[in-house]
């Protein structure tokens, strides 16, 4: 008996579908070990103390945009030119400059808000930072290549050291203090960088002078920055007026609304070399349907993480309020697993003066959100999620509009799709 429907052999579909299933597979390994650490964390240790390394981790990600000089989308995109448009020398040049700028900006920002610097957690933040920096850099090379395994799996093997590290000192009744947690933060990211050097992550940058200029990195950097205002400060905003426990179930909140588009782009990631072939001549609404599929996939998870948030609210001693805040921020962070397509696309094929131009407007428009939301509603900053959804899907379409001609939204609702 014949099948009902002949098997399709395009070229190159079968490895197309594996590496997806793989970059999801990944991701859901990645948020799985996260997720655990976060509640292993939460109900283990006092919310106030969990809040205090929840910014200590906020504090991390600023700093390493600029320990990187923002450079992690440079290096994928001139990792497969010819010739090199990356080389060690980039590495070591990049990082000589970039620590010491990321060290300063790490003192002034536990400065603003009221925490010791120069102490045992001080020193081990900033050692993470140097082999987290080296890390990004050189993962984002293999992003470039077509190597994005490890890059989406790290994340996931530094919670799961976090996992076994705070679970050893819970069975043996250890109290746990802010700086045993960021010390294991360090040894996880030490095991990342002995895997960066596997042979499955692809070549690493050739031996030479560095090749990027350094305009471009500066434009990079102050891109980088602007795209952390937008899509990572937010923690860092509330923690400045807003108590440790709220501080505590907002960076909860936050991670469980955050996964579906997380998911999307460890999918997205792995199209990487085709992103950098798209142009308005061949963006088919065909390519578009990944837009599509990535929101149909952020309605199913999103189902699944409200029941997660649901059940574990009462385990927790920051649930409830997780739980409220979640439900208010998850309409944001379903309409990201749409526009986060648009937004790679973008970032890989537009000018660094242009990319830096819109980001400083959506930064413009958050914080003008967030004034108005704390003069209306001071106890409840996040709220400010509910203007960012129509800011963000005006912006994302009318920028798709203007470099590819079209607006993704209308294409994607057309009863007969554009060619």
């Amino acid at each position: 008996m014949k099948p009902l429907c002949p098997p399709i052999a395009l070229p190159g579909a079968r490895m197309a579908w594996l590496s997806g299933v793989g970059a999801l597979a990944s991701r859901l390994y990645v948020y799985l070990s996260g997720f655990l650490a976060i509640f292993l964390m939460a109900a283990s240790i006092p919310p106030a103390r969990f809040g205090e390394y929840s910014v200590y981790q906020s504090v991390m990600e600023v700093a390493l945009v600029l320990g990187t000089l923002g450079s992690s989308l440079l290096f994928s995109r001139n990792a497969a030119t010819v010739p090199p448009g990356v080389t060690r020398g980039d590495v070591v040049r990049t990082l000589a400059i970039g620590l010491p700028l990321a060290t300063v900006l790490v003192t002034v920002v536990l400065t603003l808000q009221r925490m010791p610097v120069g102490d045992a957690p001080f020193v081990l933040l900033v050692a993470t930072l140097a082999v987290f920096a080296f890390n990004s850099l050189r993962l984002s090379y293999s992003r470039g290549l077509g190597h994005a395994g490890l890059l989406n799996l790290e994340a996931g093997i530094r919670a799961t050291i976090l996992v076994a590290g705070v679970g050893l000192c819970v069975a043996v009744r250890f109290d746990l203090g802010v700086a045993h947690l960021l010390l294991i933060n360090l040894f996880a990211v030490v095991v990342v960088c002995l895997a960066v050097g596997l042979p499955g992550n692809g070549a690493a940058p050739p031996a030479g002078r560095a090749a990027l200029g350094l305009a471009s990195q500066a434009g990079a950097t102050v891109y980088s920055l602007l795209m952390f205002l937008l899509r990572k400060s937010d923690l860092l905003i509330v923690a400045y007026f807003m108590p440790l426990s709220y501080v505590g179930a907002f960076k909860l909140a936050f991670l469980l609304a955050e996964a579906p588009s997380q998911f999307v782009q460890a999918f997205l990631v792995t199209k990487t070399p085709a992103m950098l072939e798209t142009d308005a001549g061949n963006f088919t609404a065909e390519k578009l349907r990944l837009a599509k599929l990535s929101f149909l996939l952020g309605c199913g998870l999103f189902v699944g993480l409200a029941a997660l948030i649901s059940v574990a609210a009462p385990l927790l001693k920051l649930g409830n309020e997780a739980r409220a805040i979640f439900l208010c921020i998850a309409p944001y962070f379903l309409l990201r697993t749409y526009t986060i397509h648009h937004e790679m696309v973008l970032s890989l094929k537009t000018s660094m003066g242009s990319l830096g131009g819109w980001a400083l407007l959506e930064v413009a428009l958050r914080l003008a959100s967030y004034a108005v939301v704390v003069a209306m509603f001071p106890t409840k900053p996040h709220y400010v999620f509910f203007i960012a959804c129509a800011t963000d899907l005006a912006l994302y379409e009318t920028r798709m509009r203007l470099q590819f001609g079209f607006f993704p939204l209308v294409r994607l609702l057309a009863r007969k799709p554009a060619p």
